[in-house]
């Protein structure tokens, strides 16, 4: 065989056996020999999953019988070489396990790697060697043993280890509808300047479920969902996916068309995902005159489309639904993961239809969770591993979904004597009730989504500088203020925010106003330039030009997240706990001599405490300082400054230490911003925090935190989030519920924003007073309750403060207690506590007694963690389960007045702040219709990798080093 015939058409030409000719999706018959052309992967099956169209003709032809549905899947693939459904002209999709790649295939696939196709059976070669045996034949589930042939144009994802397969499988052979209704709103919403209102149709289905999601995500409006009974329809209201819930049958025309005159009228965009025929003209009806309808159904007829539309006089555009889009499968499961409501959903759906698969052939078992099946790999837990170096933009890169395939590095040896491979995920401890997690969950998306909105519709001016830094703009003036203020000021003054800077910003530069922003920033401080916002080709131009500015900066970010993820590959990741430390002088120099000294002694995060006055300031300080009140200020070059001496110190030790800043108060954005330029590695980042403690405006900081965390999540870089802090001014153990519902509530907005499990370091304390009988007790229970219930975060464990009464001696002891919880529940974040604390600033030698307390209690406890039971029904069990109902309870109460309201109301930390109170509220603008900032879309929206990092090398290199500067 020659090499040009060994390595076969990459369509799968090759593969045809008739009719000669076509393609393999075409084809009566496909040749399935498991001998490999050059370009081809061979996957040994494990499990096919039928179409919903295809299963329920095989279902309805054969009355239900499962052993001739059974029968009828083996004869079609045995006579057609692949699962072509004859009548539906459909398949499915299977997940099996990679067995041979040839030796020229491109789809980056690995012997041993689990995969799911992400291309139809009906074009894919398969053989069955088992006769299905294992399959009863009433689900669309199909354990199976046989191998599938995948060409070189063939899609497959790798299985996230953090999902069940089970859930996967059902994303995964739907993904392509909720990637192709994000993309068709947010067409429509650039489009017309308004949001697009949607309706869907078969809504708490699989598809269903995920394109709501989307398509609220994508900035519709008004969102409809149709489901045909009453189960469905309590389901799905019970979720708040859509703001109305219609039960009515999608093939009734005239009824469906009336009941949406009811409720708000036509959709702009109307979404078919039923899988029974005959929906073809209640969609037409249901879409307005020059709206879309998006058929993402095989029972579909497109003649009955056309037609219908054409009989009814209906101008709409009609796309057939697409089953791939770039980036799909990481996008589908971003949405798993972020959204609760559509998780659960969709583990119900799969849990009736399905029993729980057996231990695969790669050694994976399923284990029931507090939150639904979990997935045991007996691989060790990463801290901080945010997934793969993302190229532009989520879902891959800052989304959720991203890189599992770093896992399982061994730990560098330390100082801290238990860096052993930490301990695979355990069954729960405390017995939580399932469906109590969901609901807290569910609650808290519900809570979460109108705050969310308004910060889609927002923008702030430190999001605005926030997107002239990321565009290269540096520097400050002789009088110390930052260009960035200056330009954005100098815009606000003459045409406002509401349209964005960048349109004004880069008219202006493409009319010649200024060589560069620098030039431009000057010139507008001195009053010797005019903006506008432009409208037409003039806006595209300046559109084009602040995108292309704005990827530059994302394409330094994302470098320096490659370095990082170089470093840990060469050095190894921490199996935990990270040993947290601070070093606080105000003397950004003393502060690297400090850190420096810290990571010899043990540390693996340094934290470098902000002058307290900062989260005030609405601008950020240029260069290097030297003073500051409690703490050094967040600056470009003190973060330079520090990274560089923490490189220093990794290679010596042969390990890398994470380097910790904070990016909240009224330049939350620039800070992040700053923070990805600088490769920090973990960020503190709570609008609750700075909304309580430092009185900042509530809706400024909510609009300001989504940007700086979608930032993060781009970054790479795990947050830390401040619900400790609510416990210094509210009884620990009254307030524990309010820590739980703000966990929740952040885990929500920091999913939504992008940032994965392994990106939120959720906080919380020991903070119970010592003195009540079984404080440890209750410490423990408290503990283990945010473990259970976010298995996969690197939790953040801060110690006692608020009972550290100044005696040196009982507060060793106390922390000692500290770090034995945190041995016990499996904190991976744990702050060193000192023992004069409340006493003295820490001095050197009380820093050092500190890590010896945690070096002691680690190496002595082990892995104490697996001989940890608590009693069932125990004090333990109880109380973690009376603040989880707490929690629940208390996130009813909001999600009745909103959350605004609530923080208003004093509900956490015992603070009260109003939403039109506070700092920072002047530099709030609502987006007008055209709103425009370009590095919002490139962190939403997915672009592929060269388009985002197509600013030149010199030229990025320039914006890090400040050539922007006048």
């Amino acid at each position: 065989m020659t090499a040009r015939a060994a390595e076969g058409s990459p369509l799968g030409l090759h593969r045809v056996v008739s009719p000669p000719g076509v393609l393999p999706q075409a084809a009566d018959r496909l040749d399935p020999d498991p001998r490999l052309r050059e370009d081809e992967v061979r996957v040994d099956v494990e499990h096919l999953n039928l179409d919903a169209a295809s299963y329920r003709q095989l279902h309805e032809e054969h009355d239900g019988d499962g052993d001739a549905i059974r029968e009828a899947v083996c004869r079609i693939v045995r006579e057609r070489g692949k699962m072509h459904n004859p009548v539906t002209g459909s398949g499915g999709m299977l997940i099996g396990t990679v067995a041979e790649v040839g030796a020229r295939a491109s789809l980056g696939l690995r012997p041993g790697d689990r995969v799911a196709s992400l291309v139809s059976l009906t074009l894919t070669p398969l053989e069955l060697t088992d006769g299905l045996r294992s399959w009863d034949g009433l689900s669309e589930r199909v354990p199976a043993r046989g191998h599938a042939i995948l060409f070189g144009r063939s899609v497959a994802a790798v299985l996230p280890p953090d999902l069940p397969d089970e859930l996967c499988l059902a994303v995964l052979d739907v993904c392509g509808a909720p990637a192709l209704a994000a993309r068709t709103v947010a067409e429509a919403a650039v489009g017309t300047g308004a949001a697009p209102s949607v309706a869907v149709l078969g809504a708490s289905g699989k598809s269903g479920s995920l394109v709501l999601a989307a398509a609220r995500r994508a900035g519709a409006g008004r969102v409809v969902g149709v489901v045909p009974d009453a189960a469905e329809e309590a389901a799905l209201a019970a979720t708040g996916l859509a703001d109305t819930v219609l039960r009515a049958d999608a093939r009734d025309a005239v009824a469906l068309s009336a009941a949406l005159a009811d409720c708000g009228g036509p959709a702009d965009i109307t979404v078919v995902c039923t899988d029974v025929p005959g929906c073809e003209h209640a969609a037409i009806l249901a879409t307005r005159e020059g709206g879309t309808v998006v058929f993402f159904s095989m029972a579909t007829s497109f003649p009955a489309a056309a037609l219908g539309a054409e009989g009814l006089g209906a101008d709409v555009r009609m796309l057939i639904g697409n089953g791939y889009q770039p980036g799909h499968a990481e996008a589908a499961l971003a949405l798993v993961r972020t959204e609760p409501a559509v998780r659960g959903l969709l583990e119900r759906r799969v849990t009736a239809e399905t029993p729980p698969l057996a231990l695969s052939a790669a050694g994976h078992a399923e284990v029931e969770g507090a939150t639904g099946p979990v997935e045991s790999t007996g691989e060790a837990r990463e801290i901080g591993a945010a997934g793969p170096v993302v190229p532009a933009v989520p879902p891959e890169a800052v989304g959720p979904g991203a890189l599992a395939g770093l896992r399982g590095t061994a730990a560098a040896t330390t100082p801290i004597a238990s860096r052993t491979t930490a301990s695979p995920r355990r069954a729960a401890r405390l017995g939580l009730d399932g469906e109590l997690v969901r609901r807290a969950r569910v609650l808290a998306a519900r809570v979460g989504r109108p705050v969310v909105d308004m910060a889609r519709t927002h923008t702030t001016v430190a999001v605005e500088r926030a997107a002239l830094r990321l565009a290269g703009l540096s520097g400050a003036d002789p009088e110390g203020i930052p260009w960035t203020n200056r330009l954005v000021d100098a815009v606000r003054d003459q045409v406002g925010l509401e349209h964005g800077v960048a349109l004004p910003v880069w008219h202006a530069l493409s009319a010649g106003a200024a060589p560069d922003l620098a030039g431009l920033a000057a010139r507008a401080t001195a009053r010797n330039v005019g903006f506008r916002v432009p409208e037409g080709a003039d806006a595209d131009r300046a559109v084009r030009g602040a995108r292309h500015a704005m990827a530059g900066g994302i394409a330094v970010i994302d470098a320096r997240r490659e370095e990082r993820e170089r470093m840990l590959r060469r050095w190894g990741r921490t199996a935990g706990p990270l040993i947290y430390l601070i070093v606080a002088t105000g003397d950004i120099h003393e502060d690297v001599r400090q850190a420096v000294a810290a990571a010899r002694g043990g540390a693996d995060v340094i934290a470098v405490i902000r002058s307290t006055g900062q989260s005030l300031l609405d601008y950020v300080p240029d260069g290097a300082t030297r003073e500051g009140f409690a703490g050094t200020y967040a600056t470009q070059e003190n973060f330079r400054l520090m990274r560089a001496a923490l490189d220093g110190v990794s290679a010596e030790l042969g390990r890398y230490v994470r380097l910790t800043n904070y990016a909240s108060g009224l330049c939350m954005p620039e800070i992040a911003v700053l923070a990805g330029l600088e490769r920090l590695d973990m960020m503190l980042n709570d609008s609750m925090y700075g909304i309580l403690f430092r009185d900042i405006n509530p809706v400024r900081t909510f609009v300001d935190q989504r940007f700086s965390r979608q930032l993060h999540a781009r970054a790479g870089i795990v947050i830390n989030t401040g619900e400790d802090n609510y416990l210094t001014t509210a009884d620990a153990m009254q307030a524990a519920h309010t820590v739980t519902a703000s966990q929740l509530l952040n885990e929500y907005f920091g999913k939504e924003a992008g940032l994965t499990d392994a990106q939120l370091g959720l906080g919380h304390a020991f903070e119970i007073d010592p003195d009540l009988p079984d404080s440890f007790r209750m410490e423990l229970a408290h503990a283990l309750l945010a473990r259970e219930l976010f298995p996969d975060a690197p939790l953040k464990w801060m110690p006692p403060t608020k009972h550290m009464s100044g005696d040196i001696f009982r507060g060793y002891l106390l922390n000692g207690f500290f770090n034995l919880a945190g041995a016990l529940t499996r904190q991976d974040i744990l702050l060193v506590g000192m023992m004069t604390e409340a006493v003295v600033t820490p001095f050197l030698s009380d820093r050092d007694l500190a890590l010896q307390n945690v070096r002691y209690v680690m190496q002595a406890a082990g892995a104490l963690e697996e001989d940890f039971r608590p009693a069932p029904g125990g004090t333990i069990a109880h109380r973690a389960e009376s603040v989880l109902r707490e929690a629940v309870g208390l996130l009813e109460r909001i999600c009745d007045r909103g959350l605004l309201d609530a923080i208003d109301a004093g509900t956490f930390g015992g603070t009260r702040r109003p939403a039109d109170g506070g700092r920072g509220r002047d530099g709030v603008a609502e987006r007008a219709p055209g709103y425009r900032n370009p590095a919002v879309e490139l962190l939403e929206n997915p672009q592929p990798h060269f388009e985002t990092a197509g600013a030149p090398a010199a030229a990025r290199l320039a914006r890090r080093e400040g050539s922007d500067r006048p």
